[in-house]
């Protein structure tokens, strides 16, 4: 018989699981190239097109949604990628419409353990590895529904002696269908991989570790990140007439992806807050084990729910249960502004799994006004994207409204109603994904109907961005995840790993390409400043640097606008990045951080064609990471920098000609922790 020896697995929110390396027992390869160390398939037979331009070679996080591969070695299976055979270039993108299987040649099993790694789609039968020993065809394991490998143990101490063959296989086309694996060795111990601990923890409470503060040097200092460990999606945010809520996806036990739950955060103004005990945790209904992934959160004006006690509005939270076989969408309530939480009927079901895919998550709810009842907005389908619409009068009993069959659509949906240039009569349907994919039009109650797009808005490390329900002065106040970057506990030797960006206002404007989004960080930000330089009206010359006279800076809220004259580039050299703008190609670049936190020059925003001669870029600069705004926010980007360029003198340079200089604010910011 054999038996399983890895912990119990959990499921990635938004599909992106970060593991930490398993630990090691002695191993010997099967046969030569059971590791794939070779760069070829010797040893092993290909059949379909799956496993040509195999193995991969090396980390291309920006295949797998960010998330590293935890292979071994140089070269590794992973049959969403291809390989080109280039010494140096990591594998690139081929999809999963590719089938096939990979046959090892005869080996003896010579150890009680066979030990590997594998990844990829949990797809019993679809896409795994199997063994081929003693006239018997067991599958050993699947994926785990993420990119990130795992390493197992099988005991196959029965078979001893004999002679076996491993097959990977991947026989799958739609989501997920495809197959990570690498390293197949012969051990005497199962190994156990410590990142697949998982317990129902009860909470790991902030005040179990009272000496950590915010004042590392590589911590954000206003920006919301968790006092220890991961997080990535905003969730839940609310205000609840008294204070803003935060809450994330967090994991109480690590610095890197796992064990998802709602963290919760509050604060009076969006800026300062304060972080609590765990709000939504894992548990266990009808014998489905899950964790909880991302969603939102109502206030329940109208005691829809039948929950309120006294004068106290009853909070819903409206959230995935990533649990086998598929996921399916439950829901808590607060009658207390969110100090404890009930499931709603223990955690069952209030959307069941619609049938589009495993992984249909990230609930939407609103209350729409002019048709008097609940909406739910739903990530159903990918390939083609499916977003269904479900209405409801009591927030537990739901009923299909109609599906928005769009491309562009993925994940963590988010619905905002916006006037035109402030016009309240010319309001409009503001449809976004995690991506930040968006259409704009109407809806009426159970229906979308586009007037344009899909347009694309932000950019960089910005994802899975929420808005603020019942924001009190009606404005559409966004935060999203900074994802990806390097990570910092690793890098950095800090306690926690990314970050929330800057909260953002979004407004609709007329423009000459029709309507579109514009964004602003909110003017609570003024609350922060402690000091302000400006200039106006000056030349800048090459060989001038304009903030020669400032001390260094830290945090930094940056206004300019010049016009580039004869000048070929602006360059400025800010904390932790230079940004340059590029006056022939009407573009910007910056140093940001590559995930080993390493240095590397990209686009930040483009497009920056001057406007009636000028040029206008607001920046905020914390301590790894830079937002970009163009003009009147008509686009902006979210990125993490790299510390280890800043400069050790802060300068804004013209390069190749002379500038002018109309505007410059410099704010000096403070910490929010303090």
């Amino acid at each position: 018989m054999l038996s399983f020896f890895a912990h119990r697995l959990v499921y990635p929110a938004c599909l992106s699981l970060i593991l930490v390396a398993g630990n090691a027992a002695a191993d010997e390869l099967l046969f030569p190239n059971s590791d794939f160390e070779s760069g070829t398939l010797q040893g092993w037979t290909a059949e379909g097109d799956a496993f040509t331009n195999q193995p991969t070679r090396g980390d291309n996080p920006a295949a797998r949604n960010r998330e590293p591969s935890f292979h071994q070695g140089d070269y590794w299976i992973g049959t969403y990628e291809r390989f080109d055979g280039e010494t140096g270039a990591a594998g690139d993108i081929r999809g999963d419409a590719a089938t096939g299987t990979l046959t090892s040649q005869e080996f003896t099993i010579t150890r009680p353990y066979l030990t590997f790694r594998i990844g990829a789609g949990y797809l019993p039968g679809e896409t795994g590895v199997k063994l081929l020993v003693a006239d018997q065809e067991m599958e050993l394991a699947t994926g785990v529904d993420s990119e990130s490998m795992i390493t197992i143990s099988k005991d196959v101490s029965e078979f001893v002696g004999k002679t076996a063959q491993l097959v990977i296989f991947d026989h799958a086309t739609g989501g997920w269908g495809h197959i990570n694996a690498d390293d197949f060795t012969a051990t005497d111990q199962p190994v156990v991989d410590e990142r697949m601990e998982f317990a129902f923890t009860r909470d790991i409470s902030p005040k179990a570790y009272p000496d950590t503060g915010y004042d590392q040097a590589r911590r954000p200092q206003f920006h919301f990140s968790s006092r220890r460990n991961w997080l990535n999606d905003p969730n839940g945010m609310v205000y609840d007439g008294e204070k803003y809520h935060l809450f994330f996806q967090h994991n109480p036990h690590a610095t890197t992806w796992g064990n998802m739950t709602w963290g919760h955060a509050t604060a009076p103004d969006m800026m300062h807050w304060t972080q609590h005990d765990h709000s939504l945790l894992p548990y266990s209904v009808d014998a489905r084990e899950g964790t909880i992934f991302s969603g939102t959160m109502v206030t329940d004006h109208n005691n829809s729910l039948g929950k309120q006690v006294g004068e106290t509005e009853t909070l819903a939270a409206f959230f995935t249960f990533a649990t086998k076989p598929k996921f399916y969408q439950a829901m808590a309530y607060s009658t207390d502004r969110g100090e404890t939480w009930t499931y709603w009927n223990e955690g069952r079901a209030v959307v069941p799994n619609q049938g589009f895919d495993r992984g249909e998550r990230d609930p939407k709810v609103f209350w729409h006004e002019a048709s008097k009842q609940w909406v739910m907005a739903l990530w159903v389908e990918r390939d083609p994207g499916r977003i269904r619409f479900f209405t409801s009068d009591n927030l537990t009993d739901w009923t299909f409204a109609s599906d928005l069959m769009r491309d562009w659509a993925f994940e963590c949906v988010d619905v905002v109603f916006l006037p035109v240039d402030g016009d309240e009569s010319n309001t409009k349907c503001v449809l976004y994904d995690a991506s930040f994919d968006y259409e704009i039009g109407s809806f009426d109650g159970e229906k979308f109907t586009s007037e344009s797009g899909p347009l694309k808005a932000g950019g960089g490390n910005f994802y899975a961005a929420q808005t603020f329900y019942d924001q009190p002065q009606g404005r559409a106040v966004q935060i999203g995840w900074m994802r990806g970057g390097p990570n910092a506990a690793e890098i950095y030797d800090v306690p926690f790993n990314q970050q929330m960006s800057f909260p953002c206002e979004m407004t609709l404007h007329g423009t000459a390409e029709g309507t579109r989004l514009a964004y602003q960080p909110i003017d609570e930000i003024k609350s922060l400043v402690r000091q302000t330089h400006r200039k106006s009206d000056t030349e800048l010359a090459p060989g001038d640097n304009l903030i020669a006279d400032l001390e260094p800076l830290d945090l930094v809220d940056m206004t300019i606008e010049f016009d580039p004259a004869t000048a070929k580039s602006i360059v400025f050299d800010l904390p932790g990045v230079q940004v340059v703008y590029d006056a022939e190609r009407a573009t910007t670049t910056y140093t940001g951080a590559t995930g080993k936190g390493e240095s590397e020059v990209r686009t930040l925003l483009p497009n920056l064609q001057p406007r009636s001669g000028r040029v206008r870029l607001r920046f905020l600069i914390d301590r790894i990471s830079l937002e970009a705004y163009a003009f009147n926010g008509d686009d902006f980007r979210a990125v993490y920098t790299s510390p280890q360029t800043a400069a050790k003198t802060h300068s804004i340079q013209a390069i190749g000609g002379t500038a002018r200089i109309h505007e410059l604010t410099i704010n000096r910011l403070e910490s929010i922790w303090k």
